[in-house]
C-alpha cells in the first residue's frame, strides 16, 4: 500500500478528493501533532502535517483539500462537524476523525462490536474499519501500519 503525501508544494494536486474519512491531530496531541490522515472512496490514504516538517501543508490551505474543515467547530474534547453529511468521532488525547454520513450507521456498528475498554483503541483501528466499510480492506489496518508505511 502506498501512502501519497500532501504537502504546502504540492496541495493543489488534491483539490477533488473524494474524501470518506479524515483524522486530524492538535498542536499538543499524542501521536503525530498535527498530523493529517485522509482515506478516500477508493481506499486510498494520504497523509499531511500542517504542524511539523519542512514542507507541512499551510493551515490555510487545508480547506483546499479538506473542504468539510471549513465546518468543524473545535472544543476541548474535539471537534464538532456543522456540516450534516459529517459526523465526528472523538479519538483521544487530542485526535479527532470526521466520518462520511454515508459510512456513519456501519462505522458506529464496527465501534460497539469492539468494545474497546482503553481511550485511544478507536485511534488505532479506524483506518481498518473504514476500509473495510468501502470494501477495500478486512478492518485489520491500524495507524502502528500505517506510520510504518510512512517510513518507508
Amino acid at each position: 500500500m502506498n501512502i501519497i503525501e500532501i504537502s504546502e508544494s504540492n496541495y493543489q494536486d488534491y483539490f477533488s478528493l473524494d474524501i470518506v474519512a479524515f483524522s486530524f491531530a492538535y498542536e499538543g496531541a499524542m501521536g503525530e501533532m498535527g498530523g493529517i490522515y485522509i482515506i478516500d472512496r477508493g481506499g486510498q490514504i494520504y497523509h499531511a502535517n500542517y504542524f511539523m516538517g519542512d514542507d507541512c501543508l499551510g493551515r490555510d490551505h487545508i480547506k483546499d483539500v479538506i473542504p468539510v474543515f471549513v465546518d468543524l467547530v473545535h472544543g476541548l474534547m474535539g471537534s464538532e462537524s456543522t456540516n450534516p453529511n459529517w459526523s465526528s468521532e472523538y479519538l483521544g488525547f487530542g485526535n479527532t476523525l470526521l466520518v462520511s454520513n454515508e459510512i456513519r450507521d456501519g462505522f458506529k456498528k464496527k465501534v460497539e462490536e469492539a468494545k474497546f475498554q482503553r481511550t485511544g483503541e478507536l485511534f488505532q483501528q479506524w483506518p481498518g474499519f473504514v476500509l473495510d466499510l468501502i470494501g477495500k480492506e478486512h478492518g485489520s489496518l491500524t495507524m502502528n501500519d500505517i506510520w510504518e508505511l510512512l517510513k518507508k
